[in-house]
């Protein structure tokens, strides 16, 4: 018979994990404080003007371009990247599966 070889599965809960993105809005409103433009960033990073409103109202620049943009804003405040505004865009447990043998069970 099978029974004696079933697996319980339990689930243990790992605390909370926090994931996070970086808050394009307040870098460009920093970058904005030091006295720059729009549209010299923009000018600065290739793009168009209304492509930085788009990344102020919630959209994301592409890997590159926002490594340029985070270049822009550490030279500008003189801040660490370690200091970069970041929002949490996630909050998730995570579950992971403990399997435990039967000790009834047999090879």
């Amino acid at each position: 018979m099978f029974s004696s070889e079933i697996m319980r599965v339990q689930e243990s809960i790992v605390p909370l994990v926090n994931i996070y993105k970086t808050d394009w809005f307040k870098v460009l409103c920093d970058i904005s404080r030091a006295g720059f433009s729009l549209q010299t960033i923009a000018y600065e990073l290739d793009v168009a003007t209304s492509t930085l409103i788009g990344w102020k109202q919630g959209a994301s620049p592409r890997h590159h371009t926002g490594e340029a943009l985070i270049d822009i804003w550490m030279n500008v405040t003189g801040r660490d990247r370690k200091e970069l505004p970041r929002v949490v865009c996630k909050r998730a447990f995570i579950h992971k599966p403990l399997c435990i043998v039967s000790p009834n069970s047999e090879k």
